[in-house]
């Protein structure tokens, strides 16, 4: 009877798959999203609210508006740009933009998932400030309440201008 001798090949194979399912692992356990490394973003919002120099504007599915801003929207959220952790938005800070700057916040009535390989948990209420200072960095804040945590995510340039267009053209001439 022969021996097979073991394969450097072989080897480096098992090493290869080993430490890539060690990867997937922890970082489907911090992020709690098995998909993480997807760079996608499907989910529809329940509605959508739009502040725009202190006055407000609803959207629902079946709106035109509500299609061409969910959209901008889900391909920027899906392919986000970086994460800063330590950035939050304060309860003032929330106020005012909701009283007299320009503001989105897309609602899901469900927790959903941005799929990321960051600490970017499910969320039901996301938050884009349209102007101001969270604007020229093009953050997208989350949570589970009606408060933002800390924690954002980065559109890229080029699609948060798409996103904010699409918002503009939602908002009917004064």
């Amino acid at each position: 009877m022969t021996q097979r001798r073991p394969s450097l090949m072989g080897a480096l194979l098992i090493l290869i798959l080993v430490t890539t399912a060690l990867v997937w692992w922890v970082n489907m356990l911090t992020n709690e999203d098995p998909l993480w490394f997807l760079r996608s973003f499907t989910a529809q919002a329940d509605w959508i609210v739009v502040y725009w120099d202190g006055t407000t504007h609803m959207f629902f599915p079946g709106d035109p508006a509500y299609s061409a801003i969910m959209t901008a929207f889900a391909d920027g959220v899906g392919h986000w740009a970086g994460y800063e952790g330590g950035v939050g938005m304060s309860d003032t800070t929330l106020q005012l933009y909701r009283e007299r700057q320009r503001f989105l916040e897309l609602h899901y009535n469900t927790p959903t998932q941005v799929h990321t390989s960051r600490q970017f948990a499910r969320a039901r209420n996301f938050f884009v400030p349209l102007s101001g200072t969270h604007a020229r960095y093009r953050r997208v804040f989350a949570g589970l309440t009606d408060k933002p945590r800390i924690g954002v995510l980065n559109i890229s340039e080029e699609r948060f201008s798409v996103l904010l267009e699409a918002v503009t053209d939602a908002i009917p001439p004064e």
